[in-house]
């Protein structure tokens, strides 16, 4: 079985709030990540718009983005993880991280998961706030091929129906439900940038001692600003 660990990159839609200025380097600094915190044999593999960007990196593989489920200024065209086509574009076992991703320790753990689709969960939803979404796609771990329902349901919908949903986290855990196999901090070491307003929604400060992964999911909040750099120094350390 073939192991990829994938992410994607395109250029944002003016004015999107995903608009963060990364850069073919950003996909590189995050494979050369993988590549120090995975042990086993893999691919790393960047979905992309901008498949020259990458053609003399001899450790990245790019790959075509799929734009069927793209509407502009939101992150459905990630969506192409589950499309029927993702098993032969991308390999039949994808680990998908978001750039903003900072690894910190092993990854062998994560990607031995067996489950046909492992979702993070939203670290951020709690009794307090119910309404958010119950995962976050920023990392996910996928047996292409066997979840291409997801992609189905969506690409059947209305422009006005897949809106209704905000974006890739909110469809993608409509679909699943609460009771689904995940990642969470306590038990795999998976953690984001704590938000303000939530409690011990994750980490700012001192790292877990458990950690593997650290997102910074969001259109604020990123490992590049200065005051969260000084914060957290583990970002300087690990982010190389």
């Amino acid at each position: 079985m073939t192991l990829v660990v994938a992410t994607y990159y395109w250029r944002p839609d003016a004015g999107s709030k995903f608009a963060e200025p990364y850069t073919p380097d950003d996909v590189r600094l995050l494979q050369r990540q993988v590549e120090r915190y995975l042990g086993q044999p893999h691919e790393f593999v960047v979905i992309t718009d901008c498949p020259e960007d990458f053609s003399e990196d001899v450790r990245i593989r790019p790959v075509q983005i799929d734009r069927r489920t793209h509407l502009p200024g939101t992150c459905f065209v990630r969506l192409m993880t589950f499309s029927p086509e993702a098993r032969d574009l991308l390999g039949d076992k994808v680990l998908q991280l978001d750039l903003d991703t900072v690894i910190v320790g092993g990854l062998d753990g994560i990607v031995a998961r067996t489950a046909d689709l492992v979702m993070w969960k939203n670290p951020t939803r709690s009794p307090r706030f119910p309404n958010r979404p119950a995962y976050n796609t920023s990392v996910l771990l996928h047996h292409t091929g066997t979840m291409t329902e997801i992609w189905r349901r969506f690409v059947a919908m209305t422009e006005i129906q897949q809106r209704a949903f905000k974006d890739d986290q909110w469809y993608v855990s409509s679909v699943l439900g609460d009771d689904w196999p995940h990642f969470d901090g306590v038990g795999d070491g998976v953690y984001r940038l704590a938000r303000a307003d939530t409690p011990g929604s994750g980490v700012d400060g001192d790292l877990p001692i458990n950690a593997r992964i650290v997102t910074f999911p969001g259109s604020h909040g990123k490992p590049t600003d200065p005051d969260i750099a000084a914060r957290n120094p583990w970002i300087a350390e690990f982010r190389r």
